[in-house]
C-alpha cells in the first residue's frame, strides 16, 4: 500500500489511481480487455471515488506517417472529477509506454504528442514577505579589566511579488528500453499553489506515432495522482488492481468521431486540432423565467 504523508508537515498524501476508492460498490474491478473483442477499447483507466479519474480513446486512426512508415493517430480524454464538496487532485502525472506485443518485436516510436513542453494557464500573482535578522554584539577593549557587551536584533523586510498558475508538462520519452526510439509520451499537472482548485477538469490531447510494420502493438497507461488529504483517505483503502494492456489491430478502421482524417499523411496532422485543456465548464441557459 503506498504511503500517505502527514497533513500537519503540510505535506500532500501521494497515491496511484490502480487502487480500489471507496463509495462505489464496484469501482474497485480494473478495466480490462473484452476477451471476445480485445482491441483498441474506449474505456481505458476508470476510477471512481471522492475524485472520478478517467481516461477515455476518442479517436485511433491507423494509416501512413509518410511515404515510408507507417502511422497511427491517438486521441484521448482525461478527466479528473471532484464528487464531493472540497477535494480535488493537486498534481497528477500521466504516461503511456508503447510496445510490441512479444518480447524483441518492433515498437512504435513516438513522434509527436500535444502540449509538448510547459504550459501556464490561471495566474495569479500575490505579494509575498520575507523577513531576515541576526543579532548584533557591542562589546569594550578586551585589554580593559571589565569587559561588557550588548546586544541588539536587526530585520529587514523585503517584499515581491509572486506569481502561481495551473501548469501542463508535456514530454516525448525513452522508458523501459536501454536504446531505440522514444517510446512513452507523458504529461505531468499541477494545480495554481494559490488557488488549490485542482488540476485541470479535462485534457485532451493527441500522439502521433511512426511504425515499421503493421504488427500489432500495446500501450500501458499509468496515471499517478496527489490528492488534498481527505480525498487521499477515501481512495487509498483497498488493493490495488492493475489495469490490461491497451491492444492496437493497425488492420482497424478509423473511428474519426472528431473529423475525417488523411490517411495517407498522418504524419503532416496538427495536433493543435485536437488538444484542448478545460479547468472550469460553465452550462449556460439554466435560468428559466416563469
Amino acid at each position: 500500500m503506498a504511503e500517505i504523508s502527514d497533513p500537519s508537515a503540510g505535506g500532500l498524501p501521494s497515491f496511484d489511481i490502480d487502487m480500489f476508492p471507496t463509495g462505489d460498490c464496484d469501482s474497485g474491478f480494473h478495466t480490462r480487455n473484452n476477451p471476445s473483442d480485445p482491441y483498441q477499447r474506449t474505456n481505458i483507466v476508470n476510477r471512481k471515488g471522492a475524485v472520478d479519474i478517467k481516461c477515455s480513446c476518442v479517436d485511433v486512426v491507423h494509416g501512413r506517417y509518410d511515404e515510408g512508415s507507417y502511422g497511427t493517430l491517438l486521441v484521448l480524454l482525461f478527466r479528473f472529477d471532484p464528487r464531493r464538496r472540497a477535494r480535488r487532485v493537486a498534481s497528477a502525472n500521466i504516461s503511456l509506454m508503447f510496445s510490441g506485443m512479444k518480447a524483441g518485436a518492433s515498437r512504435p516510436e513516438v513522434m509527436a504528442i500535444s502540449l509538448d513542453g510547459r504550459f501556464s494557464m490561471q495566474e495569479t500573482t500575490r505579494s509575498e514577505e520575507v523577513t531576515r535578522g541576526g543579532d548584533v554584539s557591542l562589546g569594550v577593549s578586551a585589554m580593559q579589566s571589565v569587559e561588557a557587551s550588548a546586544g541588539c536584533f536587526w530585520e529587514r523586510t523585503t517584499s515581491a511579488d509572486v506569481t502561481d498558475s495551473t501548469t501542463v508538462v508535456g514530454s516525448i520519452d525513452l522508458i523501459g528500453f536501454d536504446y531505440g526510439p522514444d517510446n512513452c509520451a507523458s504529461w505531468s499537472l499541477l494545480e495554481n499553489a494559490t488557488r488549490k482548485e485542482g488540476v485541470p477538469s479535462s485534457m485532451r490531447v493527441g500522439i502521433l506515432l511512426r511504425r515499421k510494420t503493421r504488427d500489432e502493438f500495446k500501450c500501458l497507461v499509468e496515471i499517478k495522482a496527489e490528492a488534498d488529504f481527505k480525498t487521499g483517505l477515501e481512495m487509498m483503502f483497498g488493493s490495488r488492481p492493475k489495469d490490461d494492456p491497451v491492444l492496437f489491430k493497425p488492420s482497424m478502421p478509423p473511428t474519426s468521431k472528431l473529423m475525417k482524417y488523411e490517411l495517407d499523411s498522418l504524419g503532416d496532422f496538427d495536433l493543435d486540432l485536437v488538444s484542448d485543456v478545460t479547468c472550469v465548464t460553465m452550462k449556460g441557459g439554466v435560468v428559466k423565467e416563469g
